[in-house]
């Protein structure tokens, strides 16, 4: 079932070509697979790792869609495993190179190719400058970030930015 887990990373990332698929590690202190539901959970320490970034939480469940029949097994292909959902949970951190989002809850939606974070409250860190708010939305699609309510931007300035906007 472990196999299942890999594949459905490896098959995830939405703008990459079949063609190109991207390795993708994952590790976990535990994981367990409920066939007849069809959702894996990875238990303890649990990293993702590829060439876009990295994905670390104390545990994370993966919900994986059922072909016509309900089989998961058909439902996957050559391209890996096809999920629906995926929920990380506890201290969890996205990283992709410079930029950190930190959250105690992620939801990526495989159909809307969306990821909400909340918890915390969740922030994304670039350098010594964040943005927080009590939610913040990232579309897979166009890379983009929505944050509210409330978003508290701080912005750390060198001393030659700040005389620009002095100036």
């Amino acid at each position: 079932m472990a196999v299942l887990a890999v594949a459905w990373m490896a098959g995830a990332a939405e703008t990459q070509p079949s063609t190109n698929l991207v390795p993708t590690v994952i590790t976990a202190d535990k994981m367990e697979y409920d066939y007849e539901e069809q959702i894996a959970y990875l238990r303890g320490r649990v990293v993702v790792r590829d060439e876009r970034g990295s994905l670390a939480a104390d545990n994370a469940t993966v919900y994986f869609e059922r072909d016509k029949s309900g089989d998961v097994a058909a439902a996957a292909s050559a391209e890996g495993a096809n999920f629906q959902r995926v929920v990380a949970y506890g201290k969890v951190k996205m990283q992709s190179g410079d930029r950190i989002a930190v959250a105690d809850k992620a939801v990526w939606n495989r159909t809307e190719s969306k990821i909400v974070l909340t918890g915390g409250p969740p922030m994304v860190k670039q350098g010594s400058s964040y943005i927080k708010a009590e939610r913040i939305t990232y579309d897979v699609k166009t890379q983009r970030f929505e944050f509210y309510p409330s978003p508290e931007i701080v912005f750390q300035a060198s001393e030659e930015q700040k005389q620009r906007f002095i100036q």
